[in-house]
């Protein structure tokens, strides 16, 4: 295989820390949460100006108050700088004076011909004309503009207001209603909780696409009405506050949706309802080249069986362009993505691994593009005046990440980034740059620009920061071989100054379910927390077990209608694996994970006691009746159809076996997973006669966020598995 010029080798020289000389700082709690972090700010919403000016946020070292600025890499000239300050615009509402305050240049767009920005501030629009830094106000009212996208042409923005579509022209500011069904419940142009969650992986609420003709505008339409209520308190008010959340669990009924066209004046020009309504409509929609109709992704309520369907602008029945089937699930639900003949590429499991497949609105059987026993992993697009495809992909080692060009047909695989690490691209418009934001375990993210061959064009972003003055451990990548054979990859953290001759205490950390990795060369992958542990002594381990992203749909499957079973196989397989390691106290080993890796961890206590002597859940699942229905059934079904799964796939069921010290921790307002889970477990617990400890996060939600409870979270948990390994 060819390979393209040096993409990054040469940073990493430069970023990595030296190491010749001991640290002589010690990490602390209090360092590993504080602000500024540890590794320095990374590079902050880059964005294609247009196909040869990339952006980004960066903070003002001299600002006390962190105000970010905006830079800019010029590819042309090769020339970085700053580009712009936030703009001071002056506000106030009747009867009061006016005062000057600067918009925030976090949401951020530039229009199609890269001359203006389209900011959000004081619940408005604004546009900042570049470079002259003249401020207009486009939309005035007490709701707040959401999801905002500029027309293709750049004459118009649409938007979502109080749950309906709306459009403003530019150059008059006049707007245009184009939806009137919204309401609390009826959602046009923008995604409920779960399908924002669970589809569109918190990508985007947005669920609306422009016509390239920039004449209509297709939209999903969510109808909750009938989606149970589940009840989120905040406690600390004196009388308590109650938000009722629409929530779908395993088995309720979901949204109703809908997929609409609709034209600039408001007029409804097509639609398509499911029938049956309890389908989903994947949240994102493509039109095809000639503005002529648009794509969407009908799927089942199994998530087995998924249509490519077409829909005229104009009106008339949908029509299947492409079905794809699995009997255990499928992962994609991306629409296709159409070329310039009215062909189109879509991402696919069909062949075992994701990968790229051309197909043909005639119904005709689709081609693959790419293959091999490796997968294509999020980001993608084509170069079609360059007759290529670029893509980030597993190809080199599941454990890294690499940007990769082929040809349209799929030969001429070439992979354009050096070295180790995983790479993160965004592709400009056309795709003949790409920024490449890259780490591995050891250095922390930099971001360079690059030409679509490979070949580097200056560096935008390096990170600043105090890493290199502090002791940090070591981490080792292993691999192992389960009793029925499986590869699996692990990841050993070690102390600074690590002795062998020593008996180590152990923390298996975990996650455990499907599309994530805990095995990955990414900066952060070995946490500041983990480098405090092993700074006190306990060596970190963590296994990706069957049902980990990055292996594979065969890989990932094993763990259908029995949460839990395979994982834990898999978990104590890499015990096994690393009591052979003469440094490791046996005898001392704990387990931890948040989120499924909580519901992990309480398994692993519930069935495997006697290896774990103590175990940390963190806003724990622990039973999949109680969380959403779009997630939880694409793994185990329908409770009516697995009663069986569901039960024992509960820590619940097995709370009365529970044989390790136990500590649970769970913020208050979780709207992910629920604190219900925890109630119930508490419940359990207790008519079990079993002991357990419990850190409540009042007001805090799936993951703490502010850094006082981050700290306490992490001081909690260190200080369990001092007293208890």
């Amino acid at each position: 295989m060819r390979r393209s010029p040096l993409l990054a080798l040469v940073l990493l020289s430069v970023l990595s820390p030296a190491r010749g000389e001991e640290p002589k700082a010690r990490l602390t709690l209090d360092r590993i949460t504080a602000v500024p972090p540890l590794a320095g700010q990374e590079l902050r919403r880059g964005r294609w100006r247009d196909d040869r000016r990339f952006t980004w946020l960066s903070p003002d070292e001299s600002e006390p108050n962190g105000r970010v600025s905006l830079h800019q890499f010029d590819s042309v000239d090769g020339r970085t700088g700053k580009l712009l300050d936030p703009p001071a615009v002056s506000v106030g509402t009747e009867g009061k004076l006016a005062e000057t305050r600067p918009l925030p240049l976090s949401t951020y767009e530039w229009n199609p011909a890269g001359t203006a920005l389209l900011l959000s501030g004081e619940n408005d629009l604004w546009l900042l004309e570049v470079p002259s830094g003249s401020v207009r106000r486009l939309t005035r009212g007490d709701a707040a503009e959401e999801h905002p996208v500029f027309s293709p042409d750049g004459s118009r923005i649409a938007f979502v207001r109080s749950h309906d579509l709306w459009t403003v022209e530019v150059a008059s500011g006049q707007e245009t209603r184009l939806t009137t069904t919204g309401s609390a419940h009826v959602l046009n142009g923008e995604l409920d909780w779960v399908y924002e969650e669970e589809l569109a992986g918190r990508r985007s609420g947005r669920a609306y696409e422009w016509s390239p003709d920039s004449r209509s505008i297709a939209y999903l339409r969510l109808d909750e009405n009938r989606v149970p209520e589940y009840p989120i308190v905040d406690f600390l008010p004196v009388h308590g506050q109650v938000r009722q959340q629409r929530y779908p669990k395993a088995g309720d009924p979901n949204a109703i949706p809908s997929l609409h066209v609709v034209s600039l004046d408001g007029t409804e020009t097509a639609e398509a309802r499911p029938v049956p309504d309890d389908v989903y409509i994947g949240p994102g929609v493509s039109w095809t080249p000639d503005s002529r109709a648009v794509a969407w992704v009908h799927v089942n309520r199994a998530q087995t069986r998924v249509e490519f369907r077409l829909l005229a602008r104009d009106g008339g029945p949908a029509r299947t362009i492409l079905v794809e089937e699995d009997p255990a699930w499928i992962n994609e639900v991306e629409p296709p993505r159409f070329l310039g003949d009215g062909s189109f590429l879509f991402l696919s499991e069909r062949s075992g691994f994701l990968h790229l497949w051309h197909g043909r609105t005639d119904g005709s059987a689709p081609r693959p593009v790419t293959s091999g026993a490796w997968m294509i992993d999020r980001a993608w697009e084509v170069d079609e005046a360059g007759g290529a495809l670029l893509f980030s992909a597993t190809e080199k080692d599941p454990r890294e990440r690499h940007v990769y060009r082929a040809r349209l047909d799929g030969s001429g695989l070439t992979r354009l980034t050096k070295g180790r690490g995983v790479h993160v691209p965004v592709f400009s418009p056309g795709a003949a740059l790409f920024a490449d934001t890259f780490s591995d375990v050891d250095t922390p993210p930099a971001t360079v620009v690059a030409r679509g061959d490979g070949t580097l064009l200056g560096t935008v972003h390096q990170p600043k920061g105090a890493w290199t003055s502090y002791r940090l451990a070591s981490t080792e990548f292993r691999s192992f071989r389960a009793p029925d054979g499986t590869l699996l990859h692990a990841r050993l953290v070690r102390p600074a100054g690590f002795d062998p001759s020593r008996k180590y205490p152990v923390i298996v950390s975990v996650y455990g379910g499907p599309h994530a990795q805990l095995v990955v060369d990414r900066w952060g992958a070995t946490s500041f927390f983990d480098h405090l542990c092993a700074e006190k002594g306990f060596l970190v381990w963590s296994v990706d077990n069957r049902g980990s992203w990055g292996r594979g749909h065969a890989f990932e499957t094993p763990l259908l209608r029995r949460m839990g079973e395979t994982e834990l196989k898999d978990q104590l397989a890499g015990v096994e694996e690393l009591r052979k390691l003469p440094f490791v106290d046996g005898s001392r080993i704990g387990i931890s994970g948040w989120s499924y890796g909580g519901f992990l961890a309480l398994y692993a206590a519930t069935h495997a006691g006697g290896t774990f002597r103590c175990a940390v859940a963190g806003a724990p699942v622990t039973d999949w009746r109680f969380y959403d229905s779009i997630y939880t059934e694409r793994y185990m079904k329908l409770p009516s159809e697995n009663a069986a799964g569901y039960r024992d796939s509960s820590p619940l069921t097995s709370a009365d076996r529970l044989g390790s010290k136990l500590l649970v921790l769970h913020g208050t307002s979780d709207d992910n997973v629920h604190l219900q889970q925890t109630v119930a477990l508490v419940d359990a617990l207790t008519k079990a006669r079993k002991d357990y400890s419990l850190v409540l996060l009042p007001g805090q939600k799936h993951g703490p966020k502010d850094p006082a409870s981050r700290l306490y979270v992490n001081q909690r948990v260190l200080e369990f598995f001092e007293k208890n390994l």
